[in-house]
């Protein structure tokens, strides 16, 4: 069986190879890929913990794949991912008190989601009651792409983390840049008291139109 067809968070990348390739041509790169996945996994046992399991999927398209093309897909789908888990922190950060309570625990949550424990280096900028603000210095996903020779591929989980957390109600999230873009840090602001629009609908918080 391919290791591939096991990943949730990625099985739907297979659509979009088919309509970019045919099915033909799709299945090859997903067999190659789930090949690539092995051996990957064969030398590196530990990837089979949190961030390999993020990682090495992308990793493991991204190296069998045309670089350019396997870039602008990945990316694409990260933006997809993304708004489907947006979708869901909406409906969830609708309900009565949900969004409060998140607020009054966002520091706590946060510290959990970026600690060093978890491979990250971090600068804090800013503390509730007015904004979260932290600086993501050295990501550990980002890390290990570089690692496994597939820095690029990690722009999928990059883009998803980017559009899902827009979803949050009463919560404005603003990251401008990204490690994974040269960037010196990923820089993550929370605000308290601004709606949050479900993705796909409304406008943007910059006023922009989504789509």
């Amino acid at each position: 069986m391919n290791p591939l067809d096991r990943q949730l968070l990625y099985i739907k990348f297979r659509g979009k190879l088919r309509a970019e390739y045919g099915r033909a041509g799709a299945e090859e790169i997903w067999r190659a890929a789930g090949e690539e996945y092995s051996r990957l996994l064969a030398r590196r046992p530990d990837l089979k913990a949190h961030r390999g399991r993020m990682v090495l999927p992308a990793a493991a398209l991204y190296l069998v794949m045309d670089r350019g093309d396997a870039e602008r897909l990945l990316g694409e789908y990260g933006d997809e991912t993304g708004k489907f888990f947006a979708g869901i922190v909406h409906a969830l950060t609708s309900l009565p008190g949900v969004s409060s309570l998140i607020w009054r625990n966002m520091e706590g949550i946060m510290d959990r989601m970026s600690s060093e424990d978890l491979g990250y280096k971090r600068r804090i900028v800013s503390r509730p009651p007015d904004m979260y603000g932290v600086d993501i210095l050295s990501c550990p996903y980002h890390e290990l792409a570089k690692e496994l020779g597939a820095e690029k591929a990690v722009l999928c989980i990059c883009r998803m983390d980017k559009v899902y957390m827009k979803g949050f109600c009463h919560i404005r999230y603003e990251r401008s840049t990204a490690v994974s873009e040269g960037a010196k840090a990923c820089d993550y602001r929370l605000r308290r008291g601004e709606s949050g629009k479900r993705p796909g609908k409304g406008k943007a918080h910059d006023g922009s139109e989504q789509t």
